[in-house]
């Protein structure tokens, strides 16, 4: 076991179990973990407004479990551990900042306000400000990766979290962006059948209605 180890250390660089920095390395990554679920859950405890397809599916408890593996990271590689710390931290703190107003309004009306600015904003312009954001910070990340001096520093792999975070934006943002333009676009086909329906009925009952006889004329 000991001479496979040192096969692997050779060949992948994988770090030593009695490396201290690794230990630190597992502690981060048990607090970023924590602090991406944790404020998932203060912002969002029924998950409607999580963005992430995947996490809406299988919940947060079960999502938790998979993401066990993961605390395994620093033993096997310090710099993709490092690149999920960051990107981890990222996430809980966009979650937290972004997350007061989704938190004192309620899910579903901040998600009907969501809908209500995707009407103003229209469907391209909210991707492409999204998309936009989202390089911004992909380019800051590529910055950090251009001056951490390549994979043998700890810098680069922090760039490539913040990378990372950007991506996860790109992607799943704009997904949800698309998802709740449709959600909205249904709600208005609904409210116009409805209206329209309404209208019928009223019609209808308008012409049903008895009319009332005249009064007989006075001598």
């Amino acid at each position: 076991m000991n001479e496979l180890r040192l096969l692997l250390s050779e060949l992948f660089d994988v770090p030593s179990p009695g490396d201290p920095f690794t230990w630190v390395l597992v502690a981060a990554m048990v607090f970023a973990r924590g602090m991406d679920f944790l404020s998932t859950w203060l912002v969002t405890p029924t998950l409607k407004l999580e963005a992430n397809p995947l996490a809406r599916r299988v919940g947060l408890v079960r999502m938790a479990l998979l993401n066990l593996p993961l605390l395994g990271l620093p033993f096997l590689h310090h710099g993709l551990s490092i690149t999920f710390v960051v990107t981890s931290l990222l996430v809980a703190g966009t979650n937290l900042t972004h997350g007061a107003l989704a938190r004192g309004m309620g899910e579903k009306r901040q998600l009907q306000s969501q809908m209500q600015a995707l009407r103003r904003i229209g469907l391209t312009g909210a991707l492409a400000m999204n998309t936009s954001g989202s390089l911004v910070v992909c380019s800051a990340g590529g910055f950090l990766m251009a001056l951490g001096g390549g994979e043998e520093s700890y810098p680069f792999w922090g760039g490539l979290g913040v990378v990372m975070f950007g991506v996860g934006g790109l992607v799943h943002l704009n997904a949800a962006i698309v998802r709740l333009h449709r959600r909205a676009r249904r709600a208005e086909a609904a409210d116009r059948k409805a209206r329209w329906e309404g209208r019928f009925k009223s019609a209808a009952a308008a012409a049903h209605r008895p009319v009332s006889a005249a009064p007989p004329p006075r001598s």
